[in-house]
């Protein structure tokens, strides 16, 4: 089900060479070099190409959030589906050929290769800082998302040691120098000073209000996250707490009216846009009964359910029985399947400043405690009252309830140091909770020769 993207590409050409067509609203996301990039319109077509790249369904259309929670559930899903590579994502039997892990690194450098030509061209746009802010969004989201996969955890021994992912920086035009691709691994603290360093352009250039597109407050929610996995609490909590208190986001006033909806709800951070036309919720697809057209492949165990209690929310209005097979359990979060895909709710802004404030130390950032945050949850999925001091084992139940299937299982089992044990026991920092560098990029770039990931 992939969407096909060469008809837009020679569209672009074909207006750009004979005529002067609006290309706002068109994205394009392959180009032709200096053929296709002539004019400013031109590369913002190719920047609404590159959002088109992100949501392609092996990154934020899905499987970015589906490996993450296949590889980090501890007795919280499992896998019914016939595909092979989910199956071995589950039992942490990975290998070099595994087709997931593959489409996912492509597809990834794929829209990263967009974001740096959309770069390189900047002078088209008189050095638009928005654009700019934009496609360093895009590319640092992916490289954040990859080096989590493919690298070892921050905590996992020497961040300035540890391989992390080849960091590409410019374009790459396979066709006039195909050495340009040859690029070893770069260490896992340099991918992430790239990521750090591109949030935070995007953060002071990007407006407040930018449609449905990557704006100020997006990129430092992403801020938020990335300090949380190298246990920075402070700056973690301090994005957040700035999120919450200054940006135009209000939870919605019942758990599921956040989910399901064909536009961003008033929760959505970042989202993306998914319509009868154009993009696959992948999440729907594996997620989904058969009678919301889902392959009911992920499904939620019984210990996962018995973590709430009876009276919340999240349990009677997202958890849903199967309607063709009695006993296996489901989640509402994705029946729609042209629901857009939230990547970062407001939600999730709570649990961070929760966490920050609880670890971090120091004076409180913002007006509420760590239990007073976690209340605010509590009290919108009318669930039992959550511990006044709450601890740190608190906080992390109380995201994987309010968070579960987004994407953030293994995330949280590495930043907690935690076990798995659920195929297990596997330890935190086991490399079978690293991806593999994909053998096919072994044997096409001789730059990564002698870096593949251990155990593999």
């Amino acid at each position: 089900m992939k969407r096909i993207h060469t008809f837009l590409t020679i569209l672009l050409i074909v207006c750009i060479s004979v005529t002067s067509c609006d290309l706002d609203i068109n994205p394009v996301d392959s180009i032709v070099e200096e053929i296709a990039l002539t004019d400013d319109a031109s590369v913002r077509a190719l920047l609404v190409g590159g959002y088109d790249r992100l949501a392609d369904n092996d990154l934020y259309g899905g499987w970015i959030q589906i490996s993450s929670d296949l590889l980090g559930t501890n007795y919280d899903i499992n896998w019914g589906g016939t595909f092979f590579d989910p199956r071995d994502m589950i039992q942490k039997v990975m290998t070099v050929n595994n087709g997931q892990v593959q489409l996912t690194w492509t597809e990834a450098y794929e829209a990263i290769n967009v974001a740096n030509t959309v770069l390189e061209n900047l002078e088209l746009t008189d050095n638009d800082p928005v654009v700019e802010g934009e496609a360093r969004f895009i590319r640092a989201a992916l490289y954040f998302e990859l080096v989590r996969f493919f690298g070892k955890d921050w905590n996992d021994g020497d961040p300035t040691e540890n391989p992390g992912v080849p960091l590409k920086l410019e374009p790459t035009n396979i066709i006039y120098d195909p050495s340009a691709n040859f690029i070893p691994r770069n260490t896992v603290k340099e991918v992430y000073d790239r990521v750090i360093s591109d949030l935070e352009f995007a953060g002071d250039n990007l407006p407040d209000n930018n449609s449905f597109f990557a704006t100020s407050w997006a990129a430092k929610a992403m801020l938020a996250r990335v300090h949380l996995q190298r246990r920075e609490y402070d700056l973690a909590r301090n994005y957040a707490n700035d999120i919450i208190e200054n940006g135009p986001f209000s939870l919605a006033d019942r758990v599921d009216r956040c989910f399901n909806l064909e536009t961003n709800s008033d929760e959505d951070i970042f989202a993306i846009q998914v319509t009868n036309q154009d993009g696959i919720n992948d999440l729907q697809t594996f997620y989904a009964s058969r009678d919301y057209n889902g392959r009911r492949d992920i499904r939620i165990r019984q210990e996962f359910r018995n973590l709430f209690d009876p009276s919340d929310e999240r349990f009677t209005r997202l958890i849903y029985e199967d309607g063709v097979e009695s006993g296996r359990y489901l989640s509402g979060k994705y029946k729609n399947q042209f629901a857009n895909i939230s990547v970062i709710r407001l939600a999730e802004m709570y649990l961070v400043r929760a966490e920050g404030n609880l670890l971090a130390g120091g004076i409180q950032v913002g007006p509420n405690t760590p239990g007073d945050d976690l209340q605010v949850l509590r009290n919108r999925a009318k669930a039992p009252n959550a511990p006044a001091s709450p601890t740190i084992d608190d906080i992390m139940l109380e995201r994987k309830l309010e968070l579960a299937f987004e994407g953030q299982f293994l995330h949280d089992i590495r930043r907690r140091e935690a076990i798995i044990g659920q195929f297990g026991p596997i330890p935190w920092n086991s490399n079978e909770l690293v991806m593999p560098i994909p053998q096919r990029e072994m044997d096409a770039n001789p730059a990564l020769d002698g870096q593949q990931n251990p155990g593999y």
